[in-house]
């Protein structure tokens, strides 16, 4: 497994030369009310702010996405901050093949990657994906992953992605985020980011990003369930 996602990743660096679109945006968030988080990091009702690099690019082939997050917190290990980043790249299997894969809702299939890296935690990903045609959305992914980490058996993983932007009031609205559930050995867990911004000048929005962590009970601990409000600021160019 390991040596295909290698591969498949290789054949992403080489086609990034031929760069079709890209866009890149800079975050800050700040929540006041922070209980537990993923990764066995604990706050006790605490703040926490994060600043976070994003970067998405289409290519002949397929496109890419990654992002950086600095994490600034009083955390459980003693530790002030954290370091956290996820690198996702995708291949178009109607690009590739030359084909029209494309059937009912489904507008292209991807054989898709993922590498997530923190500072004690690494994920594994490859698996397919589906590029949704939904109405009033800019895109909508979901992927079905075989996932590894660090700490647990090989699993499975589902994600799913998206973004709407909508006019509300003489505003431009964005509704975006992300959705992952997935195994570990001792049960299921959810994390989703959903956020709803609003533009302020341009190529700046403001606005709520929920963050949202479900883990099953396991035997030295008991269920956790993480639902925080974020402040945020978003400068994309």
């Amino acid at each position: 497994m390991k040596k295909a996602l290698i591969v498949a990743l290789l054949l992403v660096c080489s086609k990034l030369t031929a760069q079709n679109w890209s866009t890149t945006n800079i975050q800050y968030l700040y929540g006041s009310s922070f209980n537990k988080l993923i990764g066995e990091k604990q706050l006790s009702n605490a703040p926490m702010q994060t600043l976070t690099f994003e970067h998405a690019q289409g290519w002949e082939y397929g496109r890419h996405f990654f992002f950086v997050d600095m994490t600034s917190g009083d955390f459980s290990n003693g530790k002030n901050y954290l370091n956290y980043g996820e690198w996702i790249p995708k291949l178009s299997l109607s690009k590739v093949s030359q084909a029209d894969l494309s059937w009912g809702f489904i507008k292209d299939i991807t054989l898709a990657g993922e590498i997530n890296q923190g500072d004690d935690f690494r994920v594994y990903n490859l698996g397919f994906g589906i590029d949704v045609a939904l109405v009033g959305f800019d895109f909508f992914e979901l992927s079905l992953y075989r996932r590894k980490d660090n700490f647990n058996e090989a699993t499975f993983q589902l994600a799913a992605a998206w973004k709407s932007r909508f006019e509300l009031l003489l505003h431009g609205l964005v509704f975006e985020g992300f959705f992952d559930y997935y195994g570990t050995d001792f049960g299921r867990e959810i994390i989703s980011q959903p956020r709803l911004l609003v533009q302020t000048i341009p190529n700046v929005h403001v606005g709520i990003e929920l963050y949202y962590y479900v883990s099953s009970a396991r035997a030295w601990r008991s269920a956790i369930e993480e639902i925080t409000p974020q402040l945020m600021v978003k400068w994309t160019w």
